[in-house]
């Protein structure tokens, strides 16, 4: 964890997300679907997901792999989520 002040890594802020979602959801790391070894890992911010995974881990958590990451990029602390979805939203229409 980053002292105070400290802004989380991208790998970080994925791990701590995971492991927030988790517990709040009651659910074990096993419970995730994937090796209980590996999910310690990326909880603790020593692995990245690839985008399989990545998927995966939202499946077995419930939520939808954007809302994963929208949690991920919130929790690093320079937009909070409504920001970060409106600016989502403004991105991909004028992509169209």
């Amino acid at each position: 964890m980053p002292f105070a002040g400290q802004q989380m890594d991208l790998k970080e802020s994925f791990g701590v997300t995971v492991k927030s979602i988790r517990r709040a959801k009651g659910l074990p790391q096993i419970a995730i679907g994937i090796n209980q070894g590996y999910i310690s890992e990326l909880e603790n911010g020593q692995k990245t997901p690839t985008l399989p995974k990545m998927d995966a881990i939202a499946k077995s958590l419930g939520i939808h792999p954007l809302t994963l990451l929208a949690a991920v990029y919130s929790n690093m602390g320079q937009e909070d989520s409504t920001q970060l979805l409106a600016r989502v939203n403004n991105e991909l229409q004028s992509l169209k």
